[in-house]
């Protein structure tokens, strides 16, 4: 694989914001996942709990060379207790390792986590500081509040799938995991909300965040504009407005402008060479120009296929347009501003080698994020984590050999790769 973008080293050990904050991690799939990778990613240590055999999510997706990453993205950076919490010693285990965790997160159905004697109340008994973190489907209110949910189903409670539907009114999805990653990232915002609450009053609360509310949450100004008016103002295809949208060039490929006001119309107007449309009576203002968009927009889209896409790029950031290629996910890494920002990055996997994956989407100054090395082999840090917490080898051989704790251990490299293995969290 060639490298376009450099590998981000880890930030010095306890540089991260979240450097000595320790967490347990309950979730599965995405929204919760996603959820305590951002909190790794910020320094926190995140233990992962599985089942003995793993979830199902650590074979989803793999690619032919065996890296699976769906799940890799997700859980960099963590470690992996693999213990059988449907047991009544399992269960005394998680609680043990509850006592010292800052924050529990956990994303079953509404109920679950209670009737395994692991809520809310059965943690904060052990540990009365804990955040106790709940991501679901609806929210934790409500008649359906124990229902399952998927994203798909979310997008569609929400009005997401409407707002996005084509134009012959069928709904579409916005894109693959919107509500999941949305319903994660207000599931971190809230993690990170009670601790900050903690430090000033010294209480622990409970957090919740659904993926129907991140869906709605998403569109703030399109839900409410929709309200207020009674009805849904959708995109209707590649264009925002005449003038803002998706228009092809020469060769075929596209770009997106983004000429709303009038100062950018003038430059829009400038860069094609069609100085004239600014001063025409038709095109003179924003409304009057969307009231004549299907004259104006022939002109423009005409005007796009005299040039190739990159060359136009070029003219309209030199008078001050607005301007990007429509990339592909493939085009990601050679892009120079995703690129200087770690928003891709490259890493060398303990097993598939090197890999590129998507990096913190956000930077601190003084605490940097970190990006996880590698994705922890299920149950390869159960004997770490378990002595922690007090637990006898004698005691921890047993638990395996009755199937109720798993122990993993790393992967040997492969030859020839540079993939550091991070030492044990302390």
């Amino acid at each position: 694989m060639t490298s376009t973008n450099p590998v981000v080293p880890d930030p010095a050990p306890g540089t991260g914001a979240l450097t000595g904050i320790r967490v347990l991690d309950f979730t599965r799939f995405m929204q919760g996942p996603y959820a305590t990778r951002i909190l790794a990613d910020l320094g926190a240590d995140v233990i992962k709990v599985e089942r003995p055999g793993g979830e199902w999510d650590r074979r989803l997706r793999v690619s032919p060379r065996g890296f699976a990453g769906f799940f890799h993205v997700l859980n960099r950076g963590k470690r992996s207790l693999a213990i059988d919490i449907t047991t009544p010693r399992g269960r005394e285990l998680v609680l043990e390792v509850a006592r010292d965790c800052d924050v529990v997160v956990e994303n079953f159905r509404a109920g679950v986590m209670d009737r395994l004697g692991l809520g809310y109340d059965d943690i904060r008994a052990v540990n009365p500081r804990v955040v106790f973190a709940a991501g679901s489907g609806h929210g934790p209110n409500g008649p359906n509040a124990a229902d399952p949910m998927y994203d798909m189903v979310a997008q569609a409670m929400s009005g997401v799938s409407d707002f996005n539907r084509a134009p012959d009114g069928t709904p579409r999805l916005a894109t693959r995991g919107l509500a999941d990653v949305a319903g994660g990232m207000f599931l971190a915002m809230g993690v990170l909300s009670a601790l900050v609450a903690r430090e000033r009053t010294g209480v622990g609360q409970r957090v919740d965040a659904s993926l129907v509310g991140a869906s709605i949450a998403l569109h703030p100004a399109e839900v409410t504009i929709a309200l207020e008016a009674d009805h849904v103002f959708r995109l209707g295809g590649t264009r925002v407005t005449s003038t803002s949208g998706a228009f092809r060039a020469r060769d075929g490929k596209w770009l997106v402008i983004g000429a709303t006001d009038q100062k950018l119309w003038f430059g829009l107007a400038e860069a094609l060479g069609l100085r004239q449309l600014s001063d025409d009576e038709r095109f003179s203002r924003s409304r009057i120009r969307e009231a004549n968009r299907d004259q104006l927009e022939p002109i423009i889209e005409q005007a796009f296929l005299t040039r190739d896409r990159d060359e136009w790029i070029g003219v309209l950031q030199a008078h001050r347009v607005p301007a990007a290629p429509v990339n592909s996910f493939l085009d990601l890494p050679d892009d120079p501003d995703v690129r200087a920002n770690g928003y891709i990055v490259e890493q060398d996997d303990r097993q598939a080698g090197p890999i590129r994956l998507v990096g913190p989407a956000f930077h601190l100054q003084h605490t940097p994020l970190r990006v996880g090395t590698f994705t922890p082999e299920l149950g390869e840090h159960s004997a770490e984590v378990l002595s922690q917490a007090g637990l006898a080898d004698d005691d921890l051989a047993t638990l395996a050999e009755l199937g109720i704790v798993e122990i993993g251990a790393p992967p040997e490299p492969l030859v020839g790769s540079s993939a550091a293995v991070p030492e044990p969290v302390a």
